[in-house]
């Protein structure tokens, strides 16, 4: 059954996404993987390789991290190291939204995953990810 990954930190945000995804009927379509650390996204994306259709990806992944400027140390792995592990795939998920408010890291994300060539790459703040879904 194809994938979709869900990772954030913030367990309102998982529970939003969980309820408004269950209204759309994503589990009869998908399996669905919800992670709150970068090296649990990791391992999702490992142990699901090439079965991931669609990952939802925050960067600040720690309260202690919120708009932590790219590159500079996090207490906890960001999704930036999700996304650097994705660029090393033989098959990336297909999609990737990044959902972070961090603007500039998000964007940063998504110029990596871009530059792939392989993935469709969407920038949506979660906020308005909810409404968007489909």
């Amino acid at each position: 059954m194809p994938c979709v990954l869900f990772l954030d930190d913030d367990h309102t945000r998982h529970w939003q996404f969980r309820t408004r995804v269950e209204e759309l009927g994503y589990g009869k379509r998908y399996r669905m993987l919800y992670v709150f650390r970068a090296a649990e996204a990791i391992a999702a994306l490992n142990d699901h390789a090439g079965e991931i259709v669609q990952a939802f990806l925050d960067h600040d992944l720690s309260e202690d991290d919120i708009l932590i400027e790219v590159g500079a140390p996090s207490k906890v792995p960001t999704g930036m190291t999700v996304v650097d592990h994705i660029l090393t795939m033989a098959r990336p998920p297909e999609a990737v939204i990044v959902h972070s408010y961090n603007q500039v890291a998000a964007v940063e994300m998504c110029a990596r995953l871009t530059a792939l060539g392989t993935v469709a790459v969407q920038r949506i703040p979660f906020a308005q990810l909810l409404v968007l879904l489909a």
